[in-house]
């Protein structure tokens, strides 16, 4: 009954009259205000009909209609893509080939890799970002390794930050609703001569989903600051940290008790850039990404097990990198960008690979794009990347895209490409062992002590063969967008946890007799169709309709582990009084995720209902969200609790958002 008073109150408040002038309107370019040019494709700086893939562009309008707070949430804009939740904390993106840790897609934020070298994938709710201080997301959707190497194998994702210019002044934002959901946030940005900085502070906690110990408390400082030298040279230095619990474990198993992990992350990056002669430009970046996660022993465990038995569950990744790339045009229609790159990934965890050192594997590589305007109507995109990794050796990933454009309306892709994917050091060296051991490392008994993963030294890379053909179309009289995307792909040295018997690729049981090992089981055919249609019958109207289907032939378990089909409709309108009102609905199939059990197929519908005000001339906004007005549904993991219940289960939760511009 409180709750339901507290959403009374909130859309009284929201739908009351404000004080000062309202906001100016939206004018007709506010929705799908489509950016001239993308970054992420080729490394080149290119209109969207000229880049060498498929990519859709979350820009800042769409990212703050959409009231989502969780930054995988944004994914389910992308067509074909795949976001669940196997805890409140621990999200999954996944684009085909969907898993735990979403090993196959690289993640960046200002180009700066954020995979991690020790599971694999991204940990999103570690990342020491706030969305208010994200301008757009490039989302480049098929292989894209010839441009950023090795684990950029089925897409990337790169998070373009706001400028400290853009966002002058100072900014509040307030949110809270169901399942204990509270943040907050304070930017202040601001010029001073040369340089402009922006700082952002925040806390976020949320309780998670509602038959999991999986709650989120989470401190969050970010830095941004660009300096103008002189003389074409500029230099950007961007500094994150985050620290918090999250709730883990459960109270099925003796092993896994609820308790708290300890999550400490930061990076560092520094980007510098230099204008040479001849329109060329120079570009070195230099980041560092940590991230501790420590599992702290819950106050039920003694006397069942002495206090500090969980700290061998610690596990640091740490990857330190730099590059260099130089972009060059040599003549009307002929462009380049070439570079290279240094990297050295660390891991160090006691229980994943029982040994009390750090591990470290480096990686070199070398890099080319070539962008050719062979005529009016036709481009060839041509690059590849050559990448040497310590447990693999050396591989080269090529594509080659030609274009044909005969109007500015209308264009067309036709592209091959190859990608590796290394595997992350966990499927290389993971070595544990399934009992539980006191402070000093002696054997507690419990349960027998024997090998549950065993290392089986280097596997082979993951390789993929891609043809696709792709189509981009535009009909401005009628406020028309069209993104079609065709793709035909072989998949070759699946990696995934297998058995060591020789009679069986599975093993079963809590503690079976067959340890696992991570090695290459198989491979697979993809076809599929991805597309995505833009439709704005007015100034004041959005429309966007997602729809992609894949086939997967396969010899693999997990023969379903995309969606055969998913649906995405997203309806945005302003009202007069400055009132903006976002539907959002998405249906998904029944499938089996990589290394999970069936899944059965939902519909979700969330909505989001604004108020744009002006206060003594600040820009002020109020929204409610609702997430999922439909029926529960289950998250990613069809794990059950002993009563039959599902243990991934999410159901509907209610925001208020707050923010001020000052």
């Amino acid at each position: 009954m409180v709750k339901w008073r507290l959403r009374f109150l909130a859309i009284s408040l929201l739908l009351a009259p404000t004080t000062g002038s309202m906001a100016q309107e939206l004018s007709e370019a506010d929705f799908f205000a489509e950016l001239p040019e993308v970054l992420t494709a080729s490394r080149l700086s290119q209109p969207l009909m000229d880049a060498p893939n498929s990519v859709t562009v979350l820009d800042r309008k769409l990212i703050e209609a959409t009231g989502y707070r969780n930054l995988s949430d944004l994914f389910r804009l992308v067509p074909g893509m795949y976001v669940g939740q196997e805890k409140g904390w621990f999200h999954n993106v996944s684009l085909h080939l969907a898993d735990s840790f979403a090993r196959r897609m690289q993640v960046l934020i200002d180009g700066r890799s954020v995979y991690l070298p020790s599971f694999g994938g991204v940990r999103w709710d570690a990342l020491p970002l706030a969305i208010e201080d994200i301008e757009r997301i490039e989302v480049v959707r098929g292989s894209n390794a010839a441009s950023f190497g090795a684990n950029s194998f089925t897409g990337v994702i790169n998070i373009i930050t706001r400028h400290p210019e853009d966002v002058a002044g100072r900014m509040l934002h307030l949110s809270g609703g169901d399942h204990a959901h509270q943040e907050g946030w304070f930017r202040w940005a601001g010029q001073g001569g040369a340089a402009s900085h922006r700082i952002t502070l925040g806390r976020r906690e949320d309780g998670g989903l509602i038959n999991q110990f999986d709650d989120e408390r989470s401190d969050i400082l970010n830095y941004r600051g660009d300096y103008a030298l002189g003389g074409g040279e500029s230099l950007s230095i961007q500094l994150g940290y985050l620290q918090g619990e999250r709730g883990s474990g459960d109270s099925i198993t003796l092993s896994d008790l609820p308790h708290d992990q300890h999550v400490k992350s930061y990076s560092l990056q520094v980007d510098y850039r230099r204008m040479l002669s001849g329109d060329r430009e120079w570009m070195l970046k230099a980041s560092l990404d940590h991230l501790l996660t420590r599992e702290v022993s819950p106050a039920a465990f003694p006397p069942v097990l002495p206090a500090g038995s969980y700290s061998l569950l610690d596990l640091l990744s740490r990857r330190w990198h730099v590059e260099s790339q130089l972009n060059s045009e040599h003549a009307a229609g002929l462009r380049s960008s070439v570079g290279a790159y240094l990297r050295r990934d660390q891991v160090q965890s006691d229980y994943y690979f029982n040994v009390a050192d750090t591990l470290s594997a480096d990686s070199w590589g070398v890099f080319g794009h070539l962008e050719w305007r062979i005529a009016p109507e036709w481009l060839a995109n041509m690059g590849a990347f050559l990448e040497g990794y310590d447990t693999v050796g050396t591989r080269l990933s090529p594509r080659l895209t030609l274009h044909w454009q005969p109007s500015s309306r209308h264009a067309w892709r036709l592209g091959m490409s190859r990608a590796y994917r290394n595997p992350a050091l966990l499927e290389t060296y993971i070595t544990t062992i399934k009992d539980f051991l006191g402070p000093n490392g002696v054997s507690l008994g419990l349960p027998p002590t024997q090998p549950y993963f065993v290392a089986a030294g280097p596997v082979d890379p993951e390789v993929l063969l891609s043809q696709e053909l792709g189509y981009l179309g535009k009909w401005p009289e009628h406020g028309l967008d069209l993104d079609v995307r065709i793709f035909n792909e072989k998949i070759s040295d699946l990696i995934d946890a297998s058995c060591t018997s020789p009679a069986t690729r599975t093993c079963s049981g809590i503690f079976p007799i067959n340890p696992r090992r991570f090695d290459n089981i198989g491979g697979a055919g993809q076809k599929g169709i991805e597309g995505q249609l833009k439709w704005q019958p007015s100034a004041l109207t959005g429309v966007i309709v997602n729809y992609a289907a894949m086939d997967i032939d396969s010899g693999i378990n997990d023969k379903r582990y995309s969606p055969s089909q998913q649906y995405g409709l997203h309806v945005m309108h302003e009202f007069s009084g400055g009132l903006d009102m976002t539907l959002s609905h998405y249906w998904l199939p029944a499938f089996n995720p990589i290394g999970q059990g069936d899944l059965h197929g939902y519909k979700r519908l969330d909505a989001r209902l604004a108020k744009r005000f002006r206060l003594d001339g600040s820009n002020g906004q109020i929204a409610l969200v609702w997430q999922n007005l439909t029926d529960d549904y289950i998250e990613f993991s069809d794990d059950k609790l002993p009563n039959g219940t599902p243990y991934n289960l999410f159901d509907s939760r209610f925001q208020v958002n707050f923010q001020l511009e000052f």
